[in-house]
């Protein structure tokens, strides 16, 4: 932090009224920060923990420091674990967390984060030097002298996790934007494949490094390369955008996108690292994992959306008409039109989603073969995430789970199925939710109404949310604490969701959400969702005690913002 008064300053240990004392370093860490690594440990899967422990050297309590750990684990959302590290007054931390594997992890203090390799078995001990940290990442004070290494890395991979912390220069594949433009997606790999090249020639060079450095900068720059060649439409649209001077939005909007070869992607067999056991280093893995799913070989041919839904029983003869005409000249109607005829079918439209995907998962599959981590993991992965979603595993679930080698990820599921199962058994005790639904006479135009009206009196924060939406279950985990705290105020939590929304999975995840719960029709969100201009979920809508809206965010703005609303909501009633 800078500023312009001697607090800020003080903050962080620089004195504007004279130097600091010198820095006292621990016993042992000058040895400490010259150590070079042996060995990479073996990029196995298996259940295990890992023990961090350490200090903030200069660290005081009136800093407000925060210090997270960023750990990789495909079982859990998103195929990351964030877990909050605990300060002693000193700055000392000390904490256990499940780890199934070695992977490159991330230690976040303050605006500065430190990279290590992780591994279970073990404890990895990290002296954070908050004086050299600050001093490296201040405008003022980046040019002086450095006061000691900004980390120190003592006990499991100490001499690995030093030389990733040794400040030296290794850049791994990259891309300027300002070479992309007008690339066709095979130049645009040759390009990324040259990168890659030189990248590794560096690292070869560098005869500063150990071997086993030199090993694990090798794995990561293979992960560098494979997103970039995943995710080619992206950067060929970020360079149009930046030739042209435009928002990304906007550049979409104009973008042609071109077609890669059917050989653009034969990288997902000869590259070695999606079907690698070393993979697992990186702590990007598991989302590449979940991306090569959703890659769309140009030999795989699926059904179009439009011939989906006229080839449907489902869809009435008056709404194909108005699908045809849309889809022969789109200019021709009011996109509108299609909003809500997308909600309305939206059984359908994932229907046909769903079908594309197993194809293109059953030819990528193919491509990089039958056996080996990415199936495991992959499999595992969609097990874990149909619990996140309230939904238990089924016998062919542990069929395919049954199929895989490594008996951590049967053992791992099966455990965290007997976990759901009692949640949903105790969630059916709870009595901090109300189902609601709605006259089967209540029209289009008087939906919301009906459904805020029975509050009215109080305030209400409206939430149009789905089940299946991360960032949406991210912010009611995040709103519980405030929910309680404003637990005696006249405030209402309304929940809406659609038949998009899973109802096995609404019905057991709802007990853990406070408030009054709607599952509309397709029909009643599609009509709901257009006259709020509903785009996206999570919106949020607050109303005060007369019904009147307040405010409006669509996406969660946090919850200082949500309670501040809410309480100006209550004080403009006068309450």
């Amino acid at each position: 932090m800078e500023g312009e008064g001697e607090r800020d300053f003080n903050l962080f240990g620089i004195s504007l009224t004279g130097k600091l004392p010198k820095l006292q370093l621990p016993k042992g860490l000058e040895k400490a920060g010259k150590m070079t690594a042996v060995a990479l440990p073996a990029p196995e899967i298996k259940e295990g923990t890992a023990i961090i422990s350490g200090r903030i050297l200069d660290y005081k309590p009136s800093f407000r420091l925060k210090a997270e750990l960023h750990s990789a684990d495909f079982l859990s959302v998103y195929g990351q674990k964030n877990t909050e590290l605990e300060l002693d007054e000193a700055g000392n931390f000390h904490t256990e967390i499940s780890v199934s594997h070695p992977s490159v992890a991330y230690l976040s203090v303050g605006g500065s984060v430190v990279s290590f390799l992780l591994s279970p078995g073990g404890e990895t001990k990290v002296t954070v030097n908050l004086r050299e940290m600050t001093r490296a990442s201040s405008r003022l004070q980046k040019d002086t002298k450095a006061e000691g290494k900004k980390v120190y890395f003592e006990g499991l991979n100490a001499g690995l996790n030093t030389e990733m912390n040794s400040g030296l220069e290794i850049p791994l594949c990259s891309v300027e934007l300002k070479d992309l433009y007008d690339m066709t997606p095979d130049q645009y790999k040759a390009y990324c494949m040259r990168k890659y090249e030189e990248a590794n020639n560096v690292i070869r060079a560098n005869k500063k490094i150990s071997a086993a450095y030199a090993e694990l900068l090798t794995v990561l720059n293979k992960d560098a390369l494979y997103g970039l060649l995943c995710g080619y439409d992206y950067q060929l649209l970020q360079a149009y955008a930046q030739q042209k001077g435009l928002s990304l939005r906007d550049a979409g909007k104009e973008y042609l996108s071109k077609e890669p070869s059917d050989g653009y992607f034969d990288f997902l067999s000869k590259l070695d690292y999606i079907n690698s056991s070393k993979s697992v280093y990186c702590f990007n893995y598991f989302a590449m994992v979940r991306n090569t799913a959703y890659i769309h070989l140009p030999s795989v041919k699926t059904v179009g959306i439009f011939d989906y839904l006229l080839d449907s029983s489902k869809v009435s003869p008056e709404d194909k008409e108005a699908m045809k005409k849309y889809r022969d000249n789109p200019s021709s109607q009011d996109a509108s039109i299609m909003r809500v005829l997308r909600d309305k079918y939206d059984n359908l439209f994932q229907e046909c989603g769903k079908l594309a995907l197993e194809a293109n998962q059953k030819a990528v599959g193919e491509v990089i073969g039958g056996k080996g981590i990415y199936h495991d993991v992959q499999t595992a992965m969609q097990c874990a995430s149909k619990l996140e979603d309230f939904m238990p595993l089924t016998e062919d679930d542990f069929a395919a789970l049954r199929t895989i080698e490594n008996p951590y990820f049967l053992n791992q599921l099966t455990a965290m199925n007997t976990e759901l199962l009692q949640k949903i058994e105790e969630n059916k005790k709870k009595r901090s939710f109300m189902v609601r639904t709605l006259p089967e006479d209540v029209k289009d135009d008087a939906l919301f109404e009906a459904i805020v009206d029975p509050f009215k009196g109080k305030v209400v924060l409206v939430d149009f949310w789905a089940t299946w939406c991360g960032p949406c279950k991210m912010a009611m985990k995040m709103m519980k604490p405030m929910k309680e705290e404003l637990i005696d105020k006249d405030i209402v939590y309304v929940f809406i969701a659609g038949e998009n929304s899973p109802e096995t999975t609404w019905n057991n995840m709802i007990p853990d959400i406070h408030g009054e719960h709607y599952r509309l029709t397709n029909a009643q969100w599609a009509a709901i969702c257009d006259k709020f201009e509903v785009r996206g979920v999570p919106t949020y809508l607050v109303l005060d005690r007369a019904g009147k809206q307040t405010y409006r965010s669509v996406g969660f703005p946090g919850t200082d913002t949500v309670k501040g609303e809410l309480l100006k909501a209550l004080n403009s009633s006068g309450n």
